[in-house]
């Protein structure tokens, strides 16, 4: 018997969310903790890694890569800087001005 594999991956839950006006709207209105969880967790869907994988190439747990994709997670640059290694992407931090 075949295994059912769980969940709905991360790129047909936002199929098409993105080019929707009010999405764009209410994510450029979102916490940091909120567009950074939504990178982090694209970046992994990208890499075809489960969060699982993710938590042993960083050195820490799934549930904290969990907490971590649902913004639930006070992040250090340097867990920031691990993240973004594993999963071979540049991590770029800046201050701007609001306008």
């Amino acid at each position: 018997m075949k295994k059912k594999r769980a969940g709905i991956p991360l790129d047909e839950v936002f199929a098409g969310a993105e080019k929707d006006p009010r999405w764009k709207k209410a994510y450029e209105k979102a916490d940091v903790e909120v567009r950074l969880a939504l990178q982090i967790a694209k970046a992994r869907a990208r890499a075809k890694m489960t969060q699982g994988q993710l938590a042993r190439a960083v050195g820490t747990t799934q549930s904290v890569i969990s907490r971590i994709e649902a913004g639930n997670q006070n992040l250090t640059v340097r867990t920031l800087a691990k993240i973004a290694a594993v999963l071979h992407a540049a991590l770029v931090i800046q201050l701007r001005s609001p306008h």
